[in-house]
């Protein structure tokens, strides 16, 4: 049985939420919950202090107190609960404020049902894999035996658990580590390789208070020839030992929380040495400046250089096809690839946390039309437009970021996200219609 608590001070976005955790039961026999709920940060506070809740989906913005004071009262007082921001603020400083107060990930409103349900399956993973979690003195990793901290485990056995894997430590953008992506981002290849193989392993997180040590199982069932090629792509993770049948990586804590001394990559195995080169570059890549009279844009270059050429070389492809959207009949074979390019594209971007959001809306986009072919082929004309402007936009985005320079690594995040969820809308239109819940416009205060 999972206690959730649902806060907010609109009653129709408490009973919509209700029903979407309903129907994950009727879908999930094995799921049981016991739904509370709260029409503010005051109440939610008091009840959590009261009683105890496994998951707390939490709105903002709320008359006497917002959720981020509560989500960081209700946080002080339980390290365990997982606290789940759902709001319609539009606010990118709100929305970090309570990620950096306790929350552990963000549902924007109008709630999707689809990804809501398919979040809900990895929350609800968590929060197990968080209830065995237990303090030992027997460590799993190679650096130390003597440390006292938190040991979650994580079973890779599936494209879906290295997805679970990857947003825990990266969706909400709030890690706590230095480099913390790029180590994610070198487990999660060692662990493609394993799923590929259909190898089950495990990856064991443990905390000390001054560093993280994640720890991937059963790499002596890896060639020593992958294993290298993997760390020469990543070669800004630095901090690593490799031993008989294991790796593990180290991560300290921000810089600006506790000083540590760089130390030079150490290798458990004298068989086995990699080469691990330290470059100075940024969390985000930074490698040319290009300024303007007002701005200073920069050239990014954190993508695998194999990866951005096929990335630039499907964009292209993908340009061409949207364009002839609304301009001429687009046949069933055209609509297949566009949005299989759609998912080529978005699959690698969401291994880099820089461009994680667009891939993400690329992906989701790429199954709505998969789901709607019929009715992308019938309002190709209406789509026409929107197609051409969001092709636009992505071909600008790779321009901007990988070449001209940009403001920012997520300056077009928002204009891509935007364009393909209202493709999107307008491909789902008639499933909201065909929905027996009645009138749902007003359901989300804004």
């Amino acid at each position: 049985m999972k206690r959730i608590l649902i806060v907010d001070d609109n009653r129709n976005n408490r009973l919509f939420l209700q029903v979407l955790l309903d129907d994950y039961q009727e879908t999930h026999p094995e799921a049981s919950f016991e739904i509370d709920e709260a029409v503010n940060g005051k109440e939610a506070v008091e009840k959590c202090a009261a009683e105890t809740f496994e998951l707390v989906l939490m709105d903002i913005m709320m008359p006497e107190m917002d959720g981020i004071e509560a989500t960081k009262l209700i946080r002080e007082q339980d390290k365990k609960v997982m606290i789940i921001a759902v709001s319609a603020a539009d606010d990118e400083e709100r929305k970090k404020n309570i990620l950096d107060n306790g929350a552990e990930d963000y549902i924007p409103k109008p709630v999707n049902a689809d990804i809501f349900q398919t979040r809900l399956v990895n929350y609800l993973a968590l929060i197990e894999a968080r209830g065995s979690t237990h303090f030992s003195k027997a460590a799993f990793n190679l650096y130390s035996q003597e440390i006292y901290r938190r040991q979650t485990i994580f079973m890779i056995d599936s494209e879906d658990a290295l997805s679970e894997f990857w947003e825990y430590f990266l969706l909400g953008d709030q890690p706590k580590y230095e480099g913390i992506s790029d180590v994610v981002r070198t487990i999660s290849a060692l662990g493609d390789l394993f799923v590929r193989l259909d190898i089950e392993t495990r990856v064991i997180v443990e905390e000390s208070e001054e560093q993280l040590y994640i720890s991937i199982d059963k790499t002596d069932r890896l060639q020593k020839k992958l294993l290298t090629l993997v760390m020469a792509k990543n070669r800004a993770v630095t901090e690593y030992k490799i031993g008989a049948d294991r790796m593990s990586l180290l991560v300290y804590k921000r810089k600006e929380l506790i000083e540590v001394p760089v130390a030079e990559p150490v290798v458990a195995s004298e068989e086995l040495l990699i080469e691990a080169p330290v470059e100075e570059v940024s969390s985000i890549g930074k490698i040319k400046l290009a300024k303007s009279s007002d701005v200073v844009n920069e050239v990014f270059d954190y993508m695998d250089e194999d990866d951005f050429d096929e990335v630039e070389d499907y964009i292209g492809k993908l340009d061409s096809l949207l364009l002839l959207v609304g301009q001429s009949e687009v046949s069933k074979d055209e609509i297949v690839e566009i949005f299989t390019y759609l998912e080529r594209i978005g699959r690698m971007m969401t291994s880099y946390s820089e461009s994680y959001n667009i891939g993400q809306a690329l992906r989701t986009m790429a199954t709505d039309i998969s789901t709607h072919e019929e009715e992308f082929l019938a309002s190709a004309s209406a789509l026409g437009p929107m197609c051409a402007a969001f092709s636009h936009d992505l071909s600008r985005w790779a321009q901007m970021t990988f070449h001209t320079g940009s403001p920012a690594v997520d300056y077009m995040d928002d204009t891509i996200v935007a364009n393909s969820q209202t493709i999107s809308g307008m491909l789902s239109m008639n499933d909201a219609d065909s929905d027996d819940g009645g009138d749902l416009d007003d359901i989300f205060d804004f």
